[in-house]
């Protein structure tokens, strides 16, 4: 599992854990039900600390 830092988009500011498997390409797709939302790593890559631990910083993309 990895910590994962929303920054824009439907989940700005959420820090979760999300599943290896799902981090196995270069965006992070959430489909719903409640948003959606495609996020990639910063860049560069960065980590900050969050109450839950260090968190890679995953941004918003643009379309």
């Amino acid at each position: 599992m990895a910590l994962i830092l929303h920054v824009g988009g439907p989940r700005d500011g959420d820090v979760g854990e999300v599943a290896d498997p799902l981090l196995a390409t270069s965006v992070l797709v959430y489909d719903g039900p409640r948003w959606f939302g495609v996020y990639a790593p910063a860049d560069p890559a960065r980590t900050v600390a969050t109450p839950q631990g260090a968190a890679e910083v995953w941004v918003t993309l643009q379309y």
